[in-house]
């Protein structure tokens, strides 16, 4: 099974055979969780330090340096294709549209506090409503959408204080 490491701005996908080569990278086993990685011209020593947890998240060193970074398999990765990926934004709090869609009713204003799990908004997506929810408590900043109005994929829904 493929799995996609992310930290920053970078992607670097990794298979769990023994040894890849893929047009993006070429991972070769050194030790247990020790990896020589050749990628762009570029030759990096990756140690998994710990993880990844439950949730995805890892400590690696690339080349010495230690990064705390995310590590996703098939459904993680497919779930974020498809703009469902809750981790995403969830360290603001801030609600993106999961895919495009009409709003229908929006059910929070700026200044409302919220619970975690506490209904936003009814988002229209192929012939059906879908309850958007908060991802955890707060107070919500803005709420640039207005009731009626067409929204693409990863657009700003609800936005919390930080």
């Amino acid at each position: 099974m493929a799995r996609e490491i992310q930290w920053d701005d970078t992607r670097v996908e990794r298979d769990n055979a023994p040894d890849l080569t893929s047009d993006a990278a070429q991972w070769t086993t050194l030790g247990p969780r020790t990896w020589s990685v050749l990628r762009v011209g570029k030759r990096f020593k990756v140690e998994c330090e710990s993880g990844p947890d439950a949730e995805g998240n890892a400590v690696i060193r690339i080349n010495g340096v230690r990064r705390e970074v995310r590590v996703l398999d098939e459904r993680s990765k497919l779930l974020e294709k498809m703009g469902m990926s809750v981790k995403e934004g969830a360290a603001s709090g801030d609600v993106k549209a999961p895919m495009p869609g009409k709003v229908l009713q929006v059910l929070v204003k700026p200044g409302d506090a919220v619970e975690e799990g506490q209904s936003l908004l009814v988002l229209e997506a192929m012939k059906m409503e879908n309850v958007i929810k908060s991802v955890l408590s707060g107070q919500v900043a803005e709420v640039p959408i207005r009731e009626g109005q067409a929204v693409e994929k990863g657009a700003l829904l609800v936005g919390f204080e930080a």
